[in-house]
């Protein structure tokens, strides 16, 4: 079956962008297939998305020019590509369900996420989610062991991102009067964190102090997700 007999536009449905990254290489489209697979998810050569080998939809590799197109067209912004830590457009990847959305919402798509870091473009209306964006945390966050959505919001590449993360934090605190020392530790939670209280005035700060001071970092944005109209 091909992804063009679920509707008569050259363009699929919705569409991801993929942007460069240090771990991509030459071949994009062989690394992404490479990293789908790792997770269970696999792109066939006859164009289909296998879940752990349950047919969940259709898929159509989009090359650099036609995704840049397709973009301007509609009037996309990539605004992940004024992030430091993200590169140009290598291309995108769209497709079309094969049965349920929630197929989808429940493995390719939070992969994808992770993976093309680009705009998740709806074709019909151009609408667009940007996955990676300037957001704005309570500083609050960095004395939660959940905290940054159980370190889900953070980026996770590498590089100095966390480092930079961890000087905002730091900064935003220094400028509010607080004495605190923000460190990243080894974890599988949120690995942005004080060691020990912060301090106001040589007292402990209290919980509302920290929750109003807010700090603004790239990040993941997952909201796309749980907006079951964008699908």
């Amino acid at each position: 079956m091909n992804i063009h007999d679920k509707g008569e536009s050259t363009l699929p449905p919705h569409f991801a962008v993929i942007l460069d990254q240090p771990a991509i290489g030459p071949e994009w489209k062989s690394w992404l297939v490479h990293e789908l697979a790792l997770r269970g998810v696999l792109l066939g050569l006859d164009g289909t998305i296998e879940d752990h080998g349950v047919l969940i939809g259709f898929y159509q590799f989009l090359e650099q020019a036609e995704a840049e197109q397709a973009l301007q067209t509609m009037n996309v912004k990539v605004e992940a590509l004024d992030c430091p830590w993200m590169g140009p457009i290598r291309g995108a990847i769209g497709w079309v369900r094969a049965g349920l959305q929630e197929d989808l919402l429940g493995s390719f798509l939070p992969v994808l996420v992770r993976l093309s870091r680009g705009p998740f473009v709806r074709t019909a209306d151009s609408a667009f989610y940007a996955p990676v964006r300037k957001i704005a945390f309570s500083v609050e966050n960095v004395v939660k062991k959940y905290g940054f959505g159980d370190g889900e919001d953070l980026l996770d590449i590498p590089g100095d991102y966390l480092e930079h993360a961890c000087d905002e934090v730091q900064a935003v605190l220094e400028h509010a009067g607080l004495e605190a020392q923000v460190s990243l530790i080894e974890t599988a939670h949120n690995p942005l964190r004080i060691r020990g209280p912060a301090l106001q005035d040589g007292k402990e700060a209290s919980s509302d102090v920290l929750r109003e001071l807010t700090v603004t970092l790239w990040a993941y944005d997952w909201r796309l997700l749980q907006d079951a109209s964008f699908w």
